[in-house]
């Protein structure tokens, strides 16, 4: 150590220069508490590695390791609060009812409470198998395996954090109209109404005949241990509201469409519209309500094939043309057609719809004496009729006919304006999650 005034060169433990004879000031540095250590320490290895990967890294490299860097960051910061703040979010139904009412998002002033998740979760899901199963199965989802062990490539998670992120949606969607509903002071029409009000009856008797103890034991065993009948009791409430706002802006849409709308939307999207077959002469598309009456009787063949005699057909064209002129006699509405084929249709396809078959056009692979009927020259919109085919006698209605265009431009127009709905509703309440609350109890899909 050397004097700081003359430069001397002082032995250890000297306090006074023996040359200039002033007093040695001890250094003032303070020792680094442990937590400094380390980081220092840290700061160093990395210095090092920086300095060394240096000496070979090109250009290209770069990004490469910023990504890295970013990463490694990344490790010491808490995660986004997003569907990717767990990489699982499964629990035991023990757990999920413990936090059956813990409050996983909100919207607005409405709540939704991880029970309550815990029905849009699953029933996404099975919404989703029933429209898509065989696109799942394509893109690698087994049904059999965990979802939260699967990764989803195109949503970049798992599928599990998929189906959760579509579950939130669906909720904030439907919450958000229905608040929109409460805002416009809007009621459910009675028939809502009594559904909502006899829906523990319902679901009791559900629940008995499907052999369960209780509703609770119902739903738990197709959506997990953390939900019970109160939280869907409120889904379903929840979505009488959201569609009762959500028809009426439907509505309105529809009546806002006119000739110059539809012409608009032709020119704008004729290049797509044609790439799907759709031009200004590409034909007609028919909308048809049938109600079908099979023989009894008949006799079975080795191959399954059944075949009637004259007298069991000329029984079951009397018991079509009864019901015929039953709706000939009554208002003979297409409303009144689609109730007597609710109630007398044998076509298991068509009749809980109204017997209604839609977007037919003179391609469509159906029956063909029913395809000859609606296609046949001069047929106008409430034609009706009755025909006979290898599956029974037809009762017919001609509900809708119109050029293919513009059947395709008023869908086009619609589906922009349903997601517009929804849209408004949604920027207008907007949704706050807190993802740290969500757990789901586990369903074994491969036994649903």
């Amino acid at each position: 150590m050397k004097c700081k005034n003359c430069k001397t060169v002082l032995e250890e433990g000297q306090s006074v220069c023996p040359s200039c004879g002033q007093e040695v000031k001890k250094s003032r540095l303070r020792k680094l508490p442990t937590w400094a250590k380390v980081a220092l320490a840290t700061a160093a290895a990395l210095a090092l590695l920086v300095g060394s990967v240096g000496i070979w890294w090109m250009a290209s490299d770069v990004e490469s390791f910023r990504e890295g860097w970013a990463m490694t960051c990344a490790l010491f910061d808490p995660p986004e609060n997003d569907v990717f703040y767990k990489t699982t979010y499964s629990a035991s139904d023990k757990k999920a009812m413990k936090w059956n009412e813990k409050v996983v998002a909100s919207v607005g002033t409405e709540k939704l409470t991880n029970g309550q998740l815990q029905i849009y979760y699953w029933m996404n899901v099975y919404d989703f198998f029933n429209n898509y199963g065989y696109y799942a199965v394509y893109q690698g989802l087994d049904y059999t395996q965990p979802l939260d062990q699967q990764n989803y490539g195109d949503f970049g998670g798992t599928w599990q954090q998929y189906f959760l992120s579509e579950a939130l949606t669906g909720w904030h969607k439907y919450q958000a109209m229905a608040l929109m509903a409460r805002e416009e002071g809007m009621t459910l029409s009675e028939e809502m109404q009594e559904d909502l009000d006899g829906l523990r009856a319902t679901l009791t008797q559900t629940a008995v005949q499907s052999g369960f103890s209780s509703i609770d034991a119902m739903l738990q065993s197709d959506m997990g241990g953390g939900c019970t009948y109160e939280d869907y009791a409120k889904y379903m409430e929840v979505y009488y509201y959201g569609y009762l706002y959500f028809e009426k802006m439907y509505d309105q849409a529809q009546s806002r469409i006119d000739d110059q709308a539809l012409e608009e939307y032709f020119q704008e999207h004729e290049e797509d519209l044609k790439d799907s077959g759709i031009t200004k002469d590409a034909g007609l598309v028919y909308g048809v309500r049938h109600i079908l009456i099979v023989p009894e009787g008949g006799t079975e063949d080795d191959e399954g094939n059944v075949t009637w005699t004259e007298e069991e057909w000329e029984a079951c064209r009397v018991e079509a043309q009864a019901i015929l002129d039953e709706w000939l006699a009554g208002e003979a509405t297409e409303e009144t057609f689609a109730q007597l084929a609710n109630e007398h249709s044998a076509d298991t396809d068509s009749n809980q719809n109204g017997g209604l078959y839609e977007d037919l056009d003179e391609d469509t692979s159906f029956v063909e004496e029913y395809v000859d009927w609606y296609t046949a020259e001069g047929r106008k919109v409430g034609d009706y009729g009755l025909i006979k085919s290898e599956h029974g006698y037809h009762i017919m209605y001609l509900s809708d006919m119109e050029d293919k265009w513009i059947a395709a431009c008023r869908d086009g127009i619609l589906s922009e304006e349903a997601n517009q709905i929804a849209q408004t509703a949604m920027e207008n309440y907007p949704m706050d999650v807190t993802y740290k609350n969500i757990a789901l109890a586990v369903v074994d899909l491969s036994s649903s």
